[in-house]
């Protein structure tokens, strides 16, 4: 996935980035590892990745 398709909105302190797509029929938010280069799912919406991250320590874990 390339950085043109994504809106970065917040990092984790480390220097990974959460972003999400910025196309109407995708709504997943995605880490980005500046160390692996790599995109991982973190969360199906921003929605999910905002509660997720409101009832933990900040960090949404997938799946949850």
């Amino acid at each position: 996935m390339k950085f043109d398709s994504l809106m970065f909105f917040g990092d984790n302190g480390g220097g990974d980035q959460f972003a999400f797509v910025r196309r109407l029929e995708r709504h997943e938010v995605f880490v980005w590892d500046h160390e692996t280069d790599s995109r991982i799912l973190v969360a199906p919406s921003l929605e999910r990745y905002v509660r997720s991250a409101l009832e933990s320590d900040g960090v949404p874990r997938l799946g949850s």
